[in-house]
């Protein structure tokens, strides 16, 4: 199986402050819905979590002695959370994460380096 990443992202500061609690309930039934058809359709979630805001954020910079308050990047949308899956199918696997589109946030997933894929 290749391992993935499923990265969400979306104004993370807008669901902590903006959305309602029915909004809220509706998207977490969202991703247990995305997690019951990654099991019956033979994808392992294997880790993942829901992120807290980007503005509780600590930053070190490439190079810096200093940490910082707050995300690297300054933009509205942030990662806000991620799964990370076990799949043999990538394709079955994005028609799974449009599950978690619908909820109105961006979806990104990446192929995780293996052990053996590393340079010596």
């Amino acid at each position: 199986m290749t391992e993935y990443v499923v990265l969400l992202m979306g104004d993370a500061d807008r669901w902590w402050t903006e959305t309602t609690d029915e909004e809220k309930r509706e998207a977490y039934a969202a991703h247990e819905r995305f997690s019951q058809q990654l099991a019956a359709r033979g994808h392992k979630v294997t880790g993942g979590a829901e992120l807290h805001r980007a503005s509780e954020a600590r930053t070190i910079a490439p190079n810096a002695t200093t940490v910082t308050d707050g995300p690297w990047a300054e933009s509205a949308e942030q990662v806000g959370g991620f799964y990370v899956v076990e799949s043999t199918d990538l394709e079955d696997l994005m028609e799974v994460c449009l599950i978690l589109a619908a909820t109105g946030d961006a979806v990104e997933v990446r192929r995780c380096v293996q052990p053996e894929e590393r340079a010596s």
